[in-house]
């Protein structure tokens, strides 16, 4: 397989085989391994260099964590939303009509 630059998708087979990869021994030591290599942060010194620091961090984790992502993707919800309001609901039709009589009395 020739690694590229382009995107590649990512299938449910990548994600048996990356979650088969790291329960095996070499795959379980690999994510501590990358981890272990993370930037620390600075508890104090200059501003700049404190921010960057953090920035590194977060961007350090945020690749982390998608190592995880990529192998137990989160749950995604399946809610269907409705493409128009219900037809008898007034107040999210805006068409100057009315099919409900409120009474004035």
């Amino acid at each position: 397989m020739l690694l590229t630059n382009d995107e590649l998708p990512w299938t449910s087979e990548d994600v048996v085989n990356l979650r088969n990869f790291l329960t095996t021994v070499t795959g379980s030591r690999l994510l501590p391994r990358v981890l272990n290599e993370a930037p620390t942060l600075l508890g104090k010194g200059d501003v700049n260099e404190i921010l960057i620091r953090s920035g590194e961090v977060r961007g350090f984790q945020a690749a982390a964590r998608e190592f995880f992502n990529l192998a137990y993707p989160p749950k995604q919800e399946n809610r269907e939303v409705p493409t128009y309001p219900p037809l008898n609901d007034d107040t999210a039709w805006n068409d100057g009509q009315k099919l409900t009589q409120t009474d004035t009395k």
